[in-house]
């Protein structure tokens, strides 16, 4: 249990998992989004797979814990505004 850590991605990853399951259960109730729930569903499941390739790599590549939460959370927030970004174009 002491080698369990706790990571900025491992947290939006399991915010991914836990949405997609929200939504295969069909509690989405957004009708007018254009895209199917098994479409939601899939690519929600697939960021959630890019993200864990991805803490993966920084696990590897960065030890101290101190500056991985901080690289981390720098790529979150960069995530979230190209996200924000491409969904205005």
């Amino acid at each position: 249990m002491k080698n369990l850590k706790f990571t900025p991605l491992t947290l939006v990853i399991a915010c991914c998992i836990t949405y997609s399951c929200y939504m295969f259960l069909g509690f989405d109730a957004s009708k007018n989004a254009g895209i199917g729930v098994n479409s939601k569903v899939f690519f929600t499941l697939l960021l959630a797979v890019i993200l864990w390739l991805t803490d993966l790599l920084f696990r590897r590549f960065v030890l101290d814990k101190r500056w991985l939460w901080l690289i981390q959370g720098s790529f979150i927030i960069l995530i979230i505004l190209m996200i924000l970004i491409f969904q205005t174009i």
